[in-house]
């Protein structure tokens, strides 16, 4: 019992001794030397009794700021990462308008005929239930004066000829399929015969019909390499259309025709849009007894 009432007298003592010394630091009576004196006393006093609370309320404390605070630094790094991903949405998007304003122009800046009527046109997608590279559909048909057998270029030359027409959808058959014969002329020569794609290479094309090798074996007589392949007057494209430049040029069948192997203007393989030239087309092969791309006389 006596051990007791010391401990309640002693937290009594503690109690009071407290609030003195809050009574006594909380005092405001500038230039009072004796209570200056006191409150320096009990900070001296309650010094030890202060560390030991930061000491054991320190890291409680730590926690309970991180937990307060941790929404808000959550918040925040949402909004940053939200605000890094709006810029780079931006610049996705900014860099794909700058690739179809490209791709416009490179269709529609045709220089290499300016007396036939034009179309431009968005290449949708491969023909529908047809899995040939060479085949691709374009969004312009009959209501827009699209018929079979138009020449499709952009502007760097000759990509392909339309092959059926809807009323607001057509297919076009690319300059690399193989089947698709095209009637050129040789820039450097002048020389014209019948050139194809090439299996399996959308970028080449080869003259196989039409040019002779020099009977003189003269090789000075041959297309220079880099030399322009156009499109031939009496094919059935208009004429001058950039078709590409030579890479090779090789004797065939015996040494009688020449073998041109020719770079291809226009990147079929990745056509966001084209144009297509309204000239009425003319159907009929360019082969014949009197036409210019008939096979030489052995």
């Amino acid at each position: 019992m006596a051990a007791a009432q010391r401990s309640g007298r002693s937290r009594y003592r503690l109690l009071l001794l407290i609030l003195t010394a809050i009574t006594l630091l909380t005092l405001d009576f500038r230039g009072y030397g004796p209570l200056e004196t006191a409150q320096s006393r009990v900070r001296d006093i309650l010094e030890p009794v202060v560390s030991a609370v930061d000491v054991v309320l320190g890291p409680v404390a730590e926690v309970w700021t991180v937990m307060f605070s941790y929404n808000d630094l959550r918040a925040e790094n949402d909004r940053l990462r939200a605000e890094v991903d709006s810029l780079r949405s931006a610049d996705m998007r900014a860099a794909a308008r700058d690739d179809t304003l490209e791709r416009l122009l490179e269709a529609t800046g045709v220089t290499y005929v300016d007396d036939i009527e034009q179309i431009t046109a968005s290449v949708l997608r491969h023909s529908v239930g047809n899995f040939d590279d060479d085949i691709v559909s374009i969004d312009v048909g009959h209501r827009d004066g699209v018929a079979p057998g138009m020449a499709v270029v952009t502007a760097a030359g000759l990509v392909g000829r339309v092959e059926t027409v809807d009323t607001g959808l057509s297919t076009v058959t690319m300059i690399s399929d193989p089947n698709l014969v095209i009637g050129v002329r040789l820039i450097d020569t002048g020389d014209v015969g019948l050139g194809h794609g090439m299996a399996g290479e959308p970028t080449r094309f080869v003259v196989d019909t039409g040019l002779r090798w020099p009977g003189t074996g003269d090789l000075s007589e041959l297309p220079a390499i880099g030399s322009t392949v156009v499109t031939a007057a009496g094919s059935r494209y208009p004429a001058n259309i950039p078709v590409g430049r030579v890479s090779t040029v090789e004797p065939a069948e015996g040494g009688l025709v020449q073998l041109v192997t020719v770079d291809l203007a226009a990147a079929v393989d990745d056509l966001g849009y084209v144009t297509v030239l309204l000239q009425a087309p003319v159907e009929e092969a360019p082969v014949g007894p009197d036409s210019p791309f008939s096979e030489p006389s052995p």
